[in-house]
């Protein structure tokens, strides 16, 4: 299809990937050998049988499961490399990825280590495959605000041009939105960016609160939103942008796979949207396949499709001027390599 043929290699922005969800069976068997087969992971089949999930709950499981196996420095750094191969074989040339510094924390482990690690890995991995790399601090949800203010106290520490900002994610029906005020201004107030999950699987009240109590400037899914126009209203309003995630969406069963998906009411209303990918390894997914969802299922035209693709960049935490620069960049070297 000509239209997936120019996306493939236009140079293109990620902005709503977890690393720990982006480990493929193949990494995750990779890492459970090195690892002496923990978890019951001893042969490749219960790999790939982790996702093989049904329901929301299912999905946190194996995310869950798939963060474990990251147990070293060496382990993350293996993540990162890995990532950086799947998106430039989609010539993504601009990722912002959640790593999660809450899940570090609650295994009570030395976070520099980590974060070395994570750092020296995207340096190698965008001299390698031209794939730039930014990172978002990010916390669980239902292990609740100290938790996340110990993210952000790290995010502030680590703060640089690779971690650019704070995120929350996970279940959002455990620990009310305004449990996380403190947090975010305080986020806010040392120049990090903010996002939050919200309206995934909760009402449009979700998105509101994540708006007028914390002052996400991104909303991860908002879902339900497209359900209020009071709600699609106030985004509009303060300019905060949609990540939205259709295949993520469909494999939690948070939405309805082959029905219309909220994006194109976000879209028609002309709200800040982009398109991701979320968890590509426990989906199977790429960014590719949610452009082709867009045209296939959602009605956007070709023109349409590559407006979307425009508008991630414009969702980005990347000043105007970055944004200029790697949207100019000539296709990635692999970026016409097939599967994706």
């Amino acid at each position: 299809m000509k239209m997936m043929e120019q996306l493939r290699a236009l140079p293109k922005a990620e902005l709503h990937l977890h690393l720990e969800g982006s480990l493929a069976p193949e990494a995750l068997w990779r890492l459970a050998q090195q690892q002496g087969f923990p978890l019951g992971l001893d042969i490749f089949d219960k790999c790939k049988n982790l996702y093989a999930f049904e329901g929301f709950g299912g999905f946190i499981q194996a995310i869950k499961t798939a963060s474990q196996l990251l147990q070293t420095p060496a382990d993350y750094a293996f993540a990162v490399s890995e990532l950086a191969r799947q998106l430039q074989r989609q010539g993504v040339a601009y990722a912002e990825v959640f790593v999660s510094l809450g899940i570090l924390l609650w295994r009570k482990v030395e976070i520099a280590p980590y974060w070395e690690a994570i750092e020296a890995a995207t340096r190698t991995a965008e001299a390698a495959t031209g794939v730039r790399m930014r990172w978002l601090g990010d916390a669980v949800r239902q292990f609740g605000a100290e938790p996340f203010e110990r993210v952000v106290d790290w995010a502030i520490k680590l703060q640089s041009s690779f971690l650019l900002g704070v995120g929350i994610g996970g279940d959002e029906t455990l620990v009310p939105t305004d449990a996380f005020v403190p947090g975010f201004a305080r986020a806010r107030a040392a120049g990090l960016h903010t996002t939050m999950h919200a309206g995934e699987t909760m009402g449009p009240a979700s998105v509101r609160e994540a708006i007028e109590l914390l002052h996400a400037e991104r909303i991860g899914h908002a879902l339900t939103a497209a359900g209020d126009r009071a709600v699609m209203e106030l985004i509009a309003a303060t300019g905060t942008k949609i990540d939205s995630c259709q295949i993520s969406n469909a494999k939690t069963g948070v939405w309805a796979a082959g029905t219309r998906h909220p994006v194109r009411a976000f879209f028609e209303a002309g709200l800040q949207v982009s398109v991701s990918s979320d968890d590509p390894g426990i989906f199977g997914c790429s960014l590719l396949d949610e452009y082709a969802l867009l045209h296939e299922v959602n009605g956007f035209t070709p023109a349409e499709v590559l407006q979307m693709a425009g508008n991630a960049w414009e969702c980005s935490f990347l000043s105007a001027a970055e944004r200029s620069v790697l949207r100019l960049l000539p296709p990635l070297a692999a970026a016409d390599a097939g599967g994706d």
